[in-house]
């Protein structure tokens, strides 16, 4: 997992969103804790422990890995239970499809190729001299 690429996702999807500062730092330290543990597919954290960690309230941070979740940054598995920590996964971005930076409108080659202007009204014969 590429950390630059996934600032940049984090930045480019708050433009849209407007995340909390409670959302931000839980995302931030999600991946501070996948760093530090060198990546792994899932980190598990305890609810308890992260409210802490974070110095947000169990309410805040059920809505915070909510929103996250839905802006597609994250995927959780709650605990729940005594001793049974949550599970987060950090989703890697979905690669943006690139515009091509010159005219975007769509045509169908079949319908520029030999066409000889026939489409804009003049007489098609095939001859040079139409």
């Amino acid at each position: 997992m590429n950390l630059f690429e996934l600032l940049a996702n984090f930045w480019r999807i708050d433009e849209q969103k407007n995340f909390t500062g409670n959302e931000t730092r839980l995302y931030f330290f999600l991946i501070h804790t996948a760093n530090r543990s060198f990546w792994p597919e899932w980190i598990e954290f305890a609810d308890k422990r992260m409210v802490a960690n974070a110095n947000i309230s169990l309410q805040v941070l059920k809505s915070a890995r909510e929103r996250l979740k839905e802006a597609e940054l994250l995927s959780y598995v709650s605990g729940g239970g005594y001793r049974v920590k949550t599970k987060y996964q950090i989703l890697t971005p979905r690669p943006k499809p690139r515009l091509s930076p010159y005219n975007n409108s769509i045509k169908d080659k079949n319908t520029r190729i030999n066409s000889n202007g026939e489409k804009k009204g003049f007489v098609h014969s095939g001859s040079d001299f139409d």
